[in-house]
């Protein structure tokens, strides 16, 4: 047994691992807050919205599917994030109990983002708060948790496998 303490990492690594992991998860958020600065009107008059409505595929859900997909990538994000800072990169039994409890982080943490931004419409013109669109960023953000928690244990599974 080593009684050597493992290496700090210096702040060339922390400045890395946190562009790659961090920046991200604030991407999203700055890109959500950048939408929900936009009035009322001018979502109704772009161009993205008529074409988006034209396509037919989500139709008049053009709204509620942009909450759920925001959300979903957020939550997956952020339980990226978590996990990157929890678990070792190389192969071995990772703590069940420790991954359920990253996922409701990961989906909490995005909720009460999703709380803070219908919030924040609140003072924007012409927008409103709307409790169907936190209930929809609620389930993406669970889904997104949930499935990227799925393909995380696939790929660590399959990681072990194959070493």
């Amino acid at each position: 047994m080593s009684t050597e303490s493992p290496e700090k990492p210096s702040g060339l690594d922390k400045t890395i691992y946190f562009v790659r992991y961090g920046l991200p998860v604030f991407a999203v958020m700055a890109a959500i807050f950048a939408v929900s600065q936009i009035t009322g009107t001018t979502i109704e008059e772009s161009s993205i919205h008529k074409s988006a409505l034209g396509i037919g595929v989500v139709g008049p859900y053009t709204d509620e599917f942009a909450h759920f997909i925001e959300f979903f990538v957020l939550s997956a994000l952020i339980m990226r994030w978590i996990l990157a800072v929890k678990v070792p990169s190389n192969s071995g039994a990772v703590d069940p109990i420790m991954l359920r409890s990253t996922g409701q982080k990961a989906m909490l943490l995005a909720v009460l983002y999703a709380f803070s931004d219908e919030a924040h419409q609140w003072f924007i013109a012409e927008r409103s708060v709307e409790l169907i669109d936190l209930l929809i960023d609620g389930i993406g953000a669970t889904m997104g948790s949930a499935v990227y928690l799925s393909v995380f244990q696939a790929w660590r599974l399959q990681k072990s496998r194959n070493s």
